[in-house]
This record gives C-alpha cells, structure tokens and sequence, in this order.
C-alpha cells in the first residue's frame, strides 16, 4: 500500500470517522468518512495534497502546523479512499460520494486529482466525484474546455461579497465578480453549489445586501447557496457570527430564484468537518526531507 493509517478518531454523536495517513516519505494527510444521514450511507471527504499553501483563517490546517509539503500522488488518493470504504462497503454498497473538499484544493493538484477520481470510478468506490475549490480563474477556465473532464458536482467556495472581503478568509482569493461568470458557464455542464462561510466578518447587514446584489443576476444558474456555520477553530482570528440566523433570514427572502440552505457543520457538533484538522492528531514527525517535494500545480 503506498499510504498507511496513522490514527483514527471516531466522534460522537454522528458515525464520523477521521483518518490520519501517513505516505512512504512520511508525509500526512487526512480524510473523514462521514455518514449521510438522509441517504442513510457513507461519504467521504479526501483531501488532494498534504498540507496546504493557501493559509484560509477559517480553516484548522492553517493553524495546526501543517504546512505544505506536496500533491498527493493518484496512488495514494486512491489507496486512501479504499481503507476509508472498505469498512462500510459490504453492507452499504460504493460511497455515496468522494468529496475532494479536505486538506490542500483540488485546484492545485487537477491531474493528479482526476487520475484518482477515473480509478474510483473505474473500480466502483464511490457513485460520485465531488470537488469543492476556492476556484483560481485558470483552472475554472479550464474546466470550459471541450475536453476537460468534470467531476458529477462542484462546490465554489466563495465566502464574500468582494474581493477584500473574501481575501480576508481566503488570502489568495480572486474577486468574486470576476469568477463567479465563470462558474456561471460551468454551472451549465454540473450542477454547482456556491458555499458561503458564516462568520462575524461576514454576515453584517452591508454584507447582507452586498452578497444579495453579487448573486442576484444568477437567480436559477446554480443549484443552490449554502449559507454553512463556521467551525471554531483554535488560532484562527474568525468567530461565529451572532447575527447568523438573521443573515440567513435575509438571504432567503431576498434572493429570489436562488434555493437558499443552511449547513450546520459537523465541525461544530462532531469536530470531524473535512479540513478541520487537530493539531493534537497531526503533531507527527515531519518528512525526512522536503527540499524540492513541492510539485507545480499541474
């Protein structure tokens, strides 16, 4: 096997369960396997790379000392994604789906990411291929190709209204009216889902009618805004919004045409929400060396 597991955590009250793996050149990473309850089976959430680049300050990698080290290779991706399904296979059958929504963006290591996603396919782990991105504007680009292949779903992470106010969570963030066109002509191929983080920055009344005037135009191109409870994340300089539920009441009644939801997050009741790493769980020996272990984005 080219990956091992390092440690799990299983976390009530829900069936989560975190992996920790660990690659031949003692390199980490992690996924969850998480239960869907109103498909009554078992997703998981994988991670792309180890470690990450972008530094989001909503996000546990950032702050649990696990910088970047590489791409995670398709071998690994899908060694990992078999031990994560091989305890529920029998009983329930393939995943519901692999989200590639953990650690590192899928964005940044896309070959490597669809090499995997065709293996999971090809061997019946899965029913579906999710990606979620903070979306560079070369790689959404990219994806408008005619012979780009595309996962069953996407979800865009967008988390402002502006390009401050999403460079404030997401640092290398581009501005949301300049990708979310693009997302838009996606949206035509996949359904897209656009994710927004719920946090004191975030959710003021200005914000409220900002984000309103941004999605307006796009009433019925994307199949759904999710309005999604921040984790708590130790470190990080963002907070719970107290005006969270009168966000989402605003949001609701002003955007017509859009299907507006609410994610209570599993970091929040499970400490298990992909990408939410624990510190105390990746505390692990680094690699034996990292010089030239970072790849390009492919």
């Amino acid at each position: 096997m080219p990956v091992e597991i390092l440690s799990t955590l299983n976390v009530p009250p829900g069936r989560s369960t975190k992996y920790v793996f660990g690659t031949s050149d003692r390199s980490t990473f992690e996924a969850v396997r998480l239960w869907e309850g109103d498909r009554e089976a078992y997703s998981v959430c994988m991670s792309a790379q180890a470690g990450c680049r972008y530094g989001c300050t909503h996000c546990a990698t950032t702050f649990a000392r696990t910088p970047f080290v590489r791409n995670l290779r398709p071998e690994e991706i899908t060694a990992a994604v078999q031990a994560v399904a091989d305890p529920v296979r029998t009983p329930q059958g393939p995943l519901v789906w692999v989200d590639f929504a953990g650690v590192g963006d899928a964005a940044a290591n896309w070959t490597h990411v669809t090499s995997a996603a065709r293996t999971i396919a090809d061997r019946g782990l899965a029913k579906q291929v999710k990606v979620t991105s903070i979306a560079p504007q070369a790689w959404v680009r990219r994806l408008l190709r005619a012979d780009a292949w595309l996962p069953d779903r996407f979800m865009f992470s967008l988390h402002g209204a502006t390009g401050t106010q999403r460079r404030a969570i997401i640092p290398r963030a581009d501005d949301p009216a300049t990708v979310l066109p693009l997302w838009a002509a996606v949206a035509e191929q996949r359904p897209v889902v656009v994710n927004y983080v719920l946090c004191e920055h975030n959710t003021r009344p200005a914000d409220e009618v900002a984000l309103t005037q941004l999605l307006a135009p796009y009433a019925g191109r994307f199949a759904l805004l999710r309005l999604s409870s921040i984790n708590p994340v130790h470190g990080s300089p963002l907070r719970p919004s107290v005006r969270e539920a009168k966000f989402i009441a605003a949001l609701s009644r002003d955007l017509e045409g859009w299907v507006v939801s609410h994610h209570l997050s599993a970091g929040r009741e499970a400490v298990a929400a992909c990408g939410q790493l624990r510190s105390e769980i990746l505390d692990l020996a680094p690699p034996v060396s990292r010089t030239g272990q970072a790849e390009t984005m492919s």
